[in-house]
């Protein structure tokens, strides 16, 4: 019988486990800019190599001390000297242009969600109060329990209460509308 209520309660952690949101964090590249060839060829090969273009693409770079003597280019790693770490990945936005190389970090975006309003002022004013619009735009939100009781809304309270600490700010992604309310969430 004590099996049975273990294997019962495994179970069921398991599948709570399983069927809660996930909040994983998307990223998106952030350009950083340029990269200096010649410097990843002097700290790679020598100071007197430098980087030259031998066809006019993207790829035609080499590092060169002499025509007899040329060596290959790692791009990602010349971004990687230039700007750390935070550099992931190098890459040419038009292949027809040897100039176009860039390279690029990868930043965090927030996850939105929406919020409900009505729960906040349920629970900050009583089961009788509801969100209730009164102007057109993002600040227009009231909660009323009547046309004569309205109390003013904190939204990032209500994403508080919605999320918990994992919601860290409230934003009107337009202000001119009052349904772009976003909770962000970590």
């Amino acid at each position: 019988m004590f099996e049975k209520i273990t294997t019962l309660a495994t179970a069921s952690m398991i599948l709570i486990a399983v069927s809660q949101p996930s909040l994983a964090t998307t990223f998106q590249d952030k350009n950083l800019g340029g990269v200096n060839l010649t410097a990843w060829c002097q700290k790679t090969f020598g100071n007197q190599f430098k980087a030259k273009l031998i066809a006019n693409n993207a790829g035609g770079w080499t590092c060169e001390q002499s025509a007899g003597n040329r060596r290959g280019i790692l791009v990602s790693k010349a971004c990687k000297l230039q700007y750390g770490n935070k550099a992931y990945k190098a890459r040419a936005l038009d292949q027809n242009d040897p100039y176009s190389w860039r390279c690029f970090s990868k930043i965090a975006v927030p996850t939105m969600k929406g919020v409900n309003l009505t729960a906040w002022c349920k629970k900050t004013y009583g089961s009788q109060f509801k969100a209730k619009l009164i102007a057109h735009n993002a600040g227009g939100w009231t909660c009323e329990q009547s046309a004569g009781n309205r109390r003013g809304i904190l939204v990032s309270k209500a994403c508080k209460l919605q999320y918990g600490s994992a919601a860290y700010k409230a934003k009107a992604l337009d202000w001119n509308d009052p349904y772009s309310w976003k909770c962000l969430i970590r």
